[in-house]
């Protein structure tokens, strides 16, 4: 994979999760089409969770599979993946590696929680 963290980073981004975590903590959520009854899981925190749930409601059903995730080296990789995903995406770029990363991160944390992906 792309990214590329030293040890003492990969702390200092759990200490930012950790924090971020008090304010909003992290799940593991599926999201199922009303229509297609096709889903997907996702690692997201819980403010958007219910942000998605109130926004996307009427088109697609949100669970909760995994409430309050711990902050894992696997975690911080997938947030980094996710805002590089994010600033990639709002630049108006795309990138293969980016989306890449944040599909083998995302997996990773859902392989140590225990959910398929």
């Amino acid at each position: 994979m792309a990214i590329k963290l030293e040890p003492e980073q990969i702390q200092q981004l759990k200490d930012q999760l950790a924090e971020a975590n008090r304010n909003s903590h992290f799940v593991i959520i599926s999201a199922v089409s009303k229509k297609e009854h096709s889903g997907v899981n996702m690692v997201t925190d819980w403010h958007n969770f219910l942000n998605m749930k109130e926004n996307n409601g009427e088109n697609f059903d949100f669970h909760v599979i995994r409430d309050i995730l711990p902050i894992t080296t696997n975690l911080v990789y997938w947030a980094v993946a996710q805002q590089n995903l994010h600033t990639i995406t709002t630049q108006g770029d795309q990138d293969d590696q980016a989306v890449n990363d944040l599909e083998f991160y995302t997996n990773k944390v859902m392989e140590e929680n225990k959910v398929r992906a």
